[in-house]
């Protein structure tokens, strides 16, 4: 979706640079909602290792079914509302789709990452990656229809830089 000028559900990471640091799993787990008919949020991103709590929050029978490249598939069906499934991906990948096999409009992506240094655009393509070590990067933005796009970013200490992708509607 276009707002404002930019485009929203755009998953931004750090693709290249971070060499061999390792960084501490989150223990929380990020929440993938079905309400509404409609997977919440549509592009989200995880760490490997970190749990992945998903809900039905309708009345009626959803499947979550994972089409990932790298990591186990599954295909768990939640007939009831309130229902939960833990899922823990173990593997970096981006972009793994999920679809609902009752429900054909509903669709999400998740970006796998070893690391956090990643963002989803909200309203008016804004997005913020936070505390991303000095260096040099490669940054890529991802949309489900319009691809990929990378630029190389040179961050020095305390610094923030501006940066911005243009995708070809």
């Amino acid at each position: 979706m276009v707002s404002n000028g930019g485009l929203e559900n755009v998953f931004v990471y750090v693709k290249d640079g971070l060499g061999d640091l390792k960084f501490p799993v989150p223990t929380t787990p990020v929440v993938l909602n079905q309400q509404g008919c409609t997977y919440l949020p549509r592009v989200f991103g995880i760490q490997a290792g970190q749990p992945l709590e998903i809900l039905n929050s309708d009345e009626t029978l959803h499947n979550i079914h994972a089409l990932p490249a790298n990591n186990r598939e599954f295909n768990r069906g939640q007939a009831l509302k309130g229902l939960t499934h833990t899922h823990v991906f173990t593997t970096a990948e981006v972009m793994v789709p999920f679809k609902c096999d009752v429900h054909n409009w509903m669709n999400t992506w998740v970006g796998v990452l070893d690391h956090p240094f990643y963002a989803v655009s909200g309203s008016g393509g804004a997005f913020e990656i936070q505390g991303l070590p000095p260096g040099t990067y490669i940054i890529e933005a991802w949309h489900e229809k319009l691809g990929a796009k990378t630029q190389t970013v040179t961050v020095g200490p305390k610094e923030a830089k501006d940066v911005s992708f243009a995708f070809t509607m």
